[in-house]
C-alpha cells in the first residue's frame, strides 16, 4: 500500500530536505508544493492520505490554508501534520484548535518524520476502508429490502422470516449510525436523516403537496463545547466523556420531535430541524445554548463544571438570486454542505466573538454577493466583509455565568 504525501512549503531547500529524508521509504508517494496558493487544488486532485505542511509561509498563513482543508468535505477527515520551527505551546495548542493532526518541529529525524507520517497515513487509510465498507453495507441493505418486497409479494409462507430479517438489517444499520459513547445519532446518519420520507397526509388530513415548501426548508445548528481539551487534562477523559453524556441527553430534551440530534465528531454536535422561519431558529439557537450552559454538569465525585458552547447557523436551501432559486436542487449534496459550512463558519465567529454565544449566518439582501459566497472556502474572513450584502449575521449571546 501506497502512502501518498503532500509536502507544502513556500522554501523549495526544505521540500528537498524532507523528500531526502523519506528517500529510504519507498512505502511513500511524495508529491511537492511551493507555492501555498496552489495547495487546495493539489490536496484535491492528488487525494493525500496525510498532509506536511509548514506554519509560516509567504501568501497564505499555514493556519489559515489548515482552516481551508477542514472546510472543504473532501478534505475534513485528511491528517494534517504542522511543521515549524516555533515550540511555543500556545502556538501548538492554535495549531491543534485549527484542525491539525499532528505538530512537528523542523526540522526532524529522518527516522521520527517517517514514523509520524506512517502512523497519520495508516489512520487515514483505514478511515477510507471503514467508510467504503460502510457503502457497501448501505447498498447491501438496499438491495436486500428490494429483494425482501418481492419475496413478500410471491410468497405469503415467508412472511416470518422477512420480518426477522428485516430486524436484524434495522439493528445492524442503527448500530452504524448510532455514537457508541452519547448515543446520539453519529455522522453518518445524516444522509439517511434527508433520505426520510415525509408523512403522506398530516395530522388534520391534508395533502402535504400542498406544504412542501416547508417541509424542504431546514436549518442547521452546529456547535462544540467551549475549552473541552482543558476540562479533559484537568479532570481527565473520563470527566470529559461524562461531560459529552450529559450534554447529549440534555439535547435529547431540546429538540423537537422529528427533527435530529447527532454527535458530529469530537466535541462537535449536529442538530437539524425543520420548517424553521427566522425568528424561530433564533429561538431554537438560544434554547441550545442554554441547554448546555445554563446548569452546571455534575460529575460523579460531586464536582460541578460549567460548559458553554460556541454556535453557528444557516438555512438550507440557501438562496443565490432570489426565493426561488438556490444554491443546488433541494435534497443534493452540495446544498447541504454548503449550509454546513456555512454554519461552522458561524461557530468559528462565535469563538472569535468570545465563545458562550451562537451566530446566524442568514442570507443577505445582494443577490451578485450571495453568489458569490458559493465558490469560496468559507470562513470568518469571508462572511464579515459580506455582513449586509452577502449574509445577515445574527448574534445571540449564551446563558450569564
Amino acid at each position: 500500500m501506497k502512502i501518498r504525501v503532500l509536502m507544502v512549503d513556500d522554501q523549495p531547500v526544505i521540500l528537498a530536505a524532507l523528500a531526502q529524508m523519506l528517500e529510504g521509504e519507498h512505502e511513500f508517494e511524495i508529491r511537492q508544493v511551493s507555492d501555498p496558493d496552489r495547495a487546495l487544488f493539489e490536496a484535491l486532485s492528488f487525494e493525500p492520505a496525510v498532509i506536511l505542511q509548514d506554519l509560516v509561509m509567504d501568501g497564505i498563513d499555514g493556519m489559515a490554508l489548515l482552516r481551508r482543508y477542514r472546510a472543504h468535505p473532501s478534505l475534513t477527515d485528511v491528517p494534517v501534520v504542522m511543521l515549524s520551527a516555533a515550540e511555543e505551546p500556545e502556538t501548538k495548542v492554535e495549531a491543534f484548535r485549527s484542525g491539525a493532526s499532528d505538530y512537528v518541529v523542523k526540522l526532524p529525524s529522518a527516522l521520527e518524520l517517517a514514523a509520524r507520517l506512517r502512523h497519520h497515513g495508516r489512520a487515514c487509510h483505514n478511515a477510507r476502508q471503514r467508510e467504503l465498507a460502510f457503502q457497501a453495507l448501505l447498498e447491501s441493505r438496499i438491495a436486500l429490502e428490494q429483494r425482501q418486497a418481492e419475496v413478500e409479494r410471491q410468497k405469503t409462507l415467508l412472511e416470518a422470516q422477512a420480518r426477522q430479517l428485516e430486524a436484524v438489517n434495522r439493528d445492524l444499520a442503527d448500530s452504524a449510525l448510532s455514537d457508541a459513547l452519547t448515543g446520539l445519532r453519529n455522522r453518518r446518519f445524516l444522509r439517511v436523516y434527508l433520505d426520510l420520507p415525509e408523512a403522506d397526509r398530516d395530522a388534520s388530513g391534508h395533502d402535504p403537496e400542498r406544504r412542501r415548501g416547508r417541509h424542504r426548508q431546514l436549518t442547521y445548528f452546529l456547535f462544540d463545547l467551549d475549552h473541552f481539551k482543558q476540562i479533559n487534562d484537568r479532570y481527565g477523559h473520563d470527566a470529559g466523556d461524562a461531560v459529552l453524556i450529559e450534554i447529549a441527553q440534555r439535547l435529547r430534551h431540546t429538540v423537537r420531535a422529528g427533527d435530529a440530534a447527532m454527535r458530529w465528531g469530537g466535541k462537535e454536535f449536529l442538530v437539524v430541524a425543520r420548517g424553521l422561519e427566522p425568528e424561530d431558529a433564533a429561538i431554537l439557537a438560544r434554547r441550545l445554548l442554554e441547554a448546555v450552559g445554563s446548569a452546571p454538569v455534575m460529575l460523579a465525585d460531586g464536582t460541578s463544571l460549567r460548559v458553554t458552547a460556541s454556535l453557528g447557523y444557516a438555512p438550507c436551501p440557501w438562496r443565490i438570486a432570489d426565493g426561488h432559486r438556490v444554491l443546488a436542487e433541494d435534497g443534493t449534496a452540495e446544498a447541504h454542505d454548503f449550509a454546513i459550512s456555512l454554519a461552522d463558519a458561524g461557530a468559528y465567529l462565535s469563538k472569535l466573538d468570545g465563545r458562550n454565544r451562537a451566530v446566524g449566518v442568514l442570507p443577505g439582501p445582494d443577490a451578485e454577493a450571495r453568489a458569490r459566497l458559493a465558490g469560496i472556502a468559507l470562513g470568518p474572513g469571508a462572511l464579515r466583509p459580506e455582513e449586509g450584502r452577502g449574509v445577515l449575521l445574527r448574534a445571540l449571546p449564551g446563558p450569564a455565568g
